[in-house]
Order: C-alpha cells, then sequence, then structure tokens
C-alpha cells in the first residue's frame, strides 16, 4: 500500500496512465475478440476479447448472466510451469447492482486432482480510486508480490500477489479481483465490505468457468489492509452470497477492520512516521469517495471542508501514494492537515451508520480466521486490529492472531510468509484450526 518510490519505469507507466482514456472498439463493445489471436485465448468458447486498455471496457449493455459469469479472458505471462489469464467478469454492487469487475487468475500447468484444484483468493491493498490503479493493469501482473524498497520495483501499487509462485507449487489456483472500478467504470466502493465481498467471491465463480483451470470449491482467502477487510466480510456472507462455494478459512494482514471505532473517535493513537499523517489523510478521503459512491444519502460537504472537497476530486486521478504525496505537499508540509476535514464530533450519525455497518466483526464468520499485525504499522493501527481480534473472539469460529514485532504495513506480507502459507494449507488439509482467543 505505501509505496514512497515515486517514479515508474516507462513501460510501467504507459500501462497504468493509458486506462483512463479507454478505448472502446467493437470487440470490447460486444464481449467479443474470440475470432481474433487464439493464442490469447484462455479456453475453448471463452472470448480473449482486445488487447490493452480495451480489455477493461467492458461491453454495454452488460451481457445477460449471473454474479460470477466470464466476460472475456486473456492469456498473459506466468510464472515458470504456471498459466495465467487476465479476466472481466460480472458482479455486483452491494445493493445488487450488475457490474463487470477486472482481475486476473493463475494456475499450475499439468494434471488436477479429482474434484479440483484448490482456490485461494487473493484481496489486494489499497491502491486508490482511478481505474487506472487497478493491479490486473500493469506489465506482467502475474507474479510474486513486488517489495517496493527495492531498487528492482518500476511500479507505483501494489503488483503481485504473496507468495503467488509458492501457492502455485502446492498445487493451488491464484485469483486476484482488482474490484469494481479499478480497471473497470464506476466510482470504486473502497472499503464498502458487501461490494467487495462480491467481487471476492465472484472472482473464483468467474475462475471456475476456464475448464483449464480445474478450479474446485474449496477456497481460502488471503487479504492485505484493505483486502484483508475484505476477506473477513466474506468470512460472514459467503454462504449467503455464493452458497456453492466452501470457503476453508480467512488470512487478513493488517486488516482494514475497525472503521466503525476509528471514525468515533475510539482508537488509541499508534504508531507514527513523518509521512503517516498525510497518507492517511489521503486513506480518509479514499473512504469518503468510496461511500459518497455506495451511499446516496451522504453528503460530502459532512465531512470535508472546502480543501477537502478539491482534495475529494484529486482522489478521482491519482493513485493512492502520488495522492498522498500531493496531500503532502499542498497542506502537510504546512501542517494544516485539519482543513480538509470536518472535525469527527461534527460528522453526523448517517456517516457513523455507514461506518459501523462497514465493520467487520460484530457477527461470526462462517471459517476460521487468521490475522497477523505488525507492530510498527503506521497504516493500520494495531489498536485497531486488537479491537476487530476482540469482537471476533466473542464468537466460537477459532480466531488465531499473531503480532510481528518491528514489522510495518509494507513488511508484514513477507514476514508472515510462511505462517500463512502453512495455515492456509492445513485449512485445506481439514486440519484443525488454531484458536488463541
Amino acid at each position: 500500500m505505501r509505496a514512497w518510490l515515486r517514479a515508474a519505469t516507462s513501460a510501467a507507466l504507459v500501462t497504468l496512465l493509458a486506462l483512463p482514456g479507454l478505448s472502446t472498439g467493437t470487440a470490447a463493445a460486444t464481449g467479443g475478440g474470440a475470432g481474433g489471436d487464439r493464442s490469447a485465448q484462455c479456453a475453448p468458447g471463452v472470448p480473449a476479447g482486445p488487447e490493452g486498455d480495451a480489455f477493461y471496457e467492458p461491453p454495454s449493455p452488460l451481457p445477460r448472466g449471473r454474479h460470477g459469469d466470464l466476460i472475456r479472458a486473456h492469456r498473459i505471462e506466468a510464472p515458470d510451469g504456471a498459466r495465467a489469464c487476465k479476466i472481466l467478469y460480472l458482479s455486483t454492487l452491494h445493493d445488487g447492482t450488475r457490474v463487470a469487475v477486472s482481475g486476473l487468475v493463475a494456475w499450475p500447468d499439468g494434471p488436477a486432482p479429482r474434484g479440483g484444484r484448490n482456490v485461494v483468493a487473493w484481496a489486494h491493498g489499497t491502491v486508490g480510486g482511478p481505474r487506472q490503479c487497478a493491479p490486473s493493469a500493469a506489465p506482467n501482473p502475474a507474479r510474486d508480490l513486488v517489495d517496493y524498497f527495492t531498487y528492482d520495483s518500476p511500479f507505483q501499487i501494489d503488483v503481485g500477489v504473496p507468495a503467488l509462485t509458492r501457492f502455485l507449487a502446492a498445487g493451488d489456483v491464484v485469483v486476484a479481483t482488482d474490484y469494481q472500478g479499478l480497471g473497470t467504470p464506476g466510482v470504486h466502493q473502497y472499503v464498502v465490505g458487501a461490494t467487495e465481498t462480491h467481487n471476492v467471491l465472484d472472482s473464483v465463480t468467474a475462475a471456475q468457468q476456464l475448464r483449464p483451470v480445474r478450479a474446485g470449491k474449496k477456497v481460502a482467502v488471503l487479504g492485505w489492509s484493505q483486502g484483508g477487510g475484505a476477506g473477513l466480510f466474506v468470512g460472514q456472507d459467503a454462504p449467503a452470497y455464493s452458497p456453492g462455494l466452501d470457503l476453508v478459512g480467512v488470512a487478513a494482514l493488517a486488516p482494514a477492520a475497525d472503521l466503525g471505532p476509528q471514525f468515533a473517535g475510539l482508537v488509541p493513537p499508534g504508531p507514527r512516521n513523518d509521512s503517516s499523517e498525510s497518507h492517511n489523510a489521503a486513506l480518509r478521503i479514499n473512504v469518503y469517495r468510496g461511500f459518497l459512491a455506495a451511499y446516496p444519502e451522504l453528503r460530502a460537504t459532512d465531512v470535508l471542508q472546502p480543501a477537502g472537497i478539491q482534495a475529494l476530486e484529486g482522489d478521482g486521478v491519482a493513485c493512492i501514494e502520488h495522492f498522498a504525496d500531493v496531500i503532502q505537499n499542498n497542506v502537510g508540509d504546512a501542517h494544516q492537515l485539519d482543513t480538509l476535514f470536518k472535525p469527527l464530533r461534527e460528522v453526523p450519525d448517517s456517516w457513523h451508520q455507514r461506518f459501523h455497518e462497514n465493520t467487520p466483526g460484530y457477527v461470526t464468520t462462517v471459517a476460521p480466521v487468521l490475522v497477523m499485525q505488525g507492530t510498527a504499522d503506521t497504516v493500520i493501527n494495531p489498536h485497531s486490529t486488537e479491537q476487530y481480534v476482540r469482537r471476533a473472539c466473542g464468537f466460537t469460529q477459532p480466531v488465531e492472531y499473531t503480532t510481528y514485532e518491528g514489522a510495518t504495513h509494507n513488511t508484514i506480507p513477507f514476514e508472515a510468509q510462511q505462517e500463512y502459507l502453512s495455515w492456509i494449507a492445513d485449512r485445506f488439509a481439514g486440519s484443525q484450526a488454531p484458536s488463541n482467543c
């Protein structure tokens, strides 16, 4: 989430910045492309769709079908011994509105076990509000998660999936949604739990429709930050929305799981650094933008001052790290972040009700949960994660909570890797889940 590298290679920039002016070719408008380059097809009978930007432009009107139905799938570069495709599929928003959502799926070469392969659904962390910030739009996105703090990273957003190659080596399918509004049209409904839940679950259903993938019914969710919170909502809502899937567990890395208490001012201060206040201001505006898109009764002027309204427009232009840098430059350096927001005590109950609705842990999950949190995280306050764990421990499902001393928001996917790999493998194997509630 917090890639403070401020430049990307020209190849990454060309791909990521081209999307706002998406073209609308005939193939995209019809969901076609099946008659084109057959080497781009992922499965017989499934349109590959157009190349590049136009892949993300869905047919208008959307095709008939159920949520999770594939619209198109286009082959992309994959790790050795595996195959991968970008996918475009039908999903729904929190209110049932039909939308198209993009993502990717990767799977191992070779025969699948009887009953199909186990599926790991990756729910990515915050990348920002504009559609060009979709992780699958980056060059060669089917890769292990890139560590920002190396000189090898050309990206300005999260790209890749933690431990992708290790999941593939274990025989698992990995599917990664971009979420609604990232890649595809529409304002991204950031941290709206039901929308993200639908997008994650429908990515699994879409992967099942690609016959070479041989995706089975067993699913584990791995999520980070925004995606960690999404995963926890998947754990609560999966049976109602996707009854044909068998959710075996949710592993959440530094999850955004305490929205209600945070916006009510009920969480003690957490770790900070020189950039954290501006970065968290960018995240706060991203929350407001997502909620304004999801809930038409809410008003921006109830939560933002004039300077914040201006910044809200910028949240639809820049990915999260660029946006945070602009906030730092424009108001943070002058110690004027308070000019962006109305005080929390003045925020109307209508907003607080929506924050509460989008806070997991007030009902039980249907599967075991693993939560991993770094003690030096300046993005997701460790106190917020502790509050979620206390709520979740009030029910009967196993909850395992692990803290990593000195781990930051950026390092937790790497430092906790062995734990979530083993934990997910055990859930697929049917082992009893640990709990330290």
